[in-house]
């Protein structure tokens, strides 16, 4: 359990929800009341615009050096920008300053634990915890800092000398479950968090844990209700809002993933963590404005962040199909960190990889274009063929009735194909035009032939065709015959 300490505030909190982000154009030549600009850094806190606070408390360091408070503010506000570096300097300056500084040196250990300097954080609450054997929450972010610099055994030492002094410190049981999860030892993990949810199972922090022992225990489902337990109780738990967030991205879940960073930008907006699933939760989501606007943030705030570089360059390449800004994104971090990259780094084989999902792109393009256009032309012959079709169509019934003594077979083959072919012509469906088209084809043919046989050019209807006018004289016979005698 981390005991960390909150900035100091000079003003009341007010409702006035996040504020804009302010620029100012400042006159270095200018006098500055530290107190001043130490208060207007409080209120550009309390909107969240850490970016402006530290400028402020900042300034109100340069102008004041001994400014305690100042460099402290100032640490914290570095630090929720996520600029540990400058964050630390600024707590050792109000240590330096003020060496009982608890609430300096406890942020300092926190800050130090994230930005991989875990053995310094050991080093600071050691000398703290021999200072004071009896600060329990002390000893409980010395293990804290201890598992995070793997050394494990003298991790569980530490939280069972805590639980020694109080058998029922939550903390250490919430450590302890840590510990031994990060271990591999993950009954001992459970059993500690379940003790820890014995104590208090109103403790987010606990339920976190058991989350993330579930999820190294490959039971995802488990994982999941316990990290909704953790947000329910504390709807803004960036652990557990970040791990849902990250499992629901894993499971291809953009909604519950988009909700879960949402709680954290809004509680923490320079978490890049956070800001980073959200990005890629709003591209899961087809937002891809949404999703493009907070990696530009992120790179302008951090142009050689590594991982928003890579997975901006991706979003470009792969989601926006915007070529030409992806490899801009990987020029200007090769720009950024000139004469630091290898010849071998992964940088120059993601640049190769964009131009050639350029060209394939543009190939795909164009083959698109071209089937398209060769359906056009399809659908622009299958058009003639149903109008064809419809001509054939009436041709044939017009025969069929001048006709009547066709073949059976015949006029039966052609009243099917008709009758097959006027809901195509009706419907006018190119798909159907051209086999539909061989069977009116050859219906026509062998009607053609079927009525040559039975009403030959010139020739006297078939049987069953009208009787000769009355009056009308019989045919004269043809030359050489008689006319038969009468019956």
């Amino acid at each position: 359990m981390l005991r960390t300490i909150p900035l100091v505030l000079l003003l009341a909190l007010v409702g006035c929800g996040p504020k804009k982000p302010v620029t100012e154009v400042v006159d270095p030549n200018a006098v500055v009341n530290p107190k001043q600009a130490f208060g207007e850094g409080v209120s550009a806190l309390q909107g969240a615009n850490y970016t402006l606070a530290l400028s402020k408390f900042e300034a109100a360091t340069n102008a004041d050096a001994t400014y305690v408070k100042g460099w402290f503010n100032a640490g914290f506000a570095a630090a929720s920008s996520g600029d540990y570096d400058k964050a630390e300097r600024y707590y050792r300056k109000a240590l330096e300053l003020k060496a009982d500084h608890t609430g300096a040196l406890f942020n300092l250990g926190d800050v130090l634990t994230k930005n991989g300097k875990a053995t310094d954080a050991v080093a600071l609450y050691s000398g703290y915890v021999e200072a004071h054997p009896d600060d329990l929450a002390a000893k409980n972010n010395l293990t804290d800092a201890l598992s995070t610099a793997k050394m494990y055994d003298d991790a569980i030492a530490t939280a069972q000398d805590v639980l020694g002094r109080d058998p029922k410190n939550v903390g250490a049981y919430r450590n302890l479950s840590r510990v031994y999860s990060e271990m591999g030892n993950f009954a001992m993990s459970q059993l500690c968090a379940e003790k820890a949810k014995s104590l208090n199972d109103a403790d987010p922090g606990i339920w976190n844990n058991m989350g993330v022992t579930s999820l190294a225990q490959e039971n995802e489902a488990k994982a999941i209700e316990n990290f909704r337990t953790a947000i329910k109780l504390d709807p803004t738990n960036l652990e557990a809002n970040l791990n849902l967030g990250y499992l629901a991205l894993d499971s291809g879940d953009f909604g519950l993933a988009k909700s879960s960073f949402e709680a954290v930008v809004k509680k923490a907006p320079d978490n890049v963590d956070g800001q980073l699933g959200y990005a890629i939760a709003l591209r899961g989501s087809k937002d891809l404005a949404g999703a493009e606007k907070v990696y530009a943030a992120l790179l302008t705030r951090d142009p050689k962040n590594r991982t928003v570089v890579f997975n901006a360059a991706t979003f470009y390449e792969k989601y926006a199909k915007d070529f030409k800004q992806a490899g801009k994104v990987l020029a200007d971090y090769q720009n950024a960190m000139s004469g630091q990259l290898s010849p071998s780094d992964e940088l120059y084989s993601r640049i190769d990889r964009v131009k050639k999902s350029q060209q394939e792109e543009e190939a795909r393009i164009a083959e698109a274009k071209r089937r398209e256009e060769e359906e056009k032309e399809r659908i622009r012959r299958a058009e003639l063929l149903l109008k064809e079709m419809g001509d054939a169509v009436a041709a044939m019934e017009k025969d069929l009735a001048a006709c009547p003594g066709v073949d059976p077979m015949v006029q039966e083959l052609v009243m099917m194909t008709i009758e097959q072919a006027k809901p195509v012509i009706a419907d006018k469906d190119t798909q159907m035009a051209s086999d539909m088209k061989t069977f009116v084809d050859d219906a026509k043919t062998q009607l053609e032939a079927a009525r040559a046989a039975a009403c030959p050019a010139g020739a006297a209807p078939a049987e069953g065709g009208a009787a000769p006018a009355e009056g009308t004289p019989a045919p004269a016979p043809a030359e050489g015959a008689s006319n038969p005698a009468p019956q």
